[in-house]
């Protein structure tokens, strides 16, 4: 595994937005996270949504290789 973003700040509410590039899939991420979260798989991106109820998450994405 590589690391893709590593402790991403993302606020209360917000989303972290990945850009589909060079055929890069939900499935080919793996993410660690402290706090809830929720992915939701776009034609031309990878949102990564904060559904934490009260503070800002913390995220690292990696690669699968």
């Amino acid at each position: 595994m590589r690391i893709f973003k590593e402790n991403v700040i993302i606020p209360l509410g917000r989303m972290y937005f990945i850009p589909k590039e060079d055929g890069l899939k939900v499935e080919d991420l793996i993410f660690e996270t402290v706090g809830k979260y929720r992915i939701i798989d776009k034609p031309d991106c990878i949102t990564v949504h904060n559904d934490d109820c009260c503070k800002s998450i913390k995220v690292t994405i990696k690669i699968k290789d």
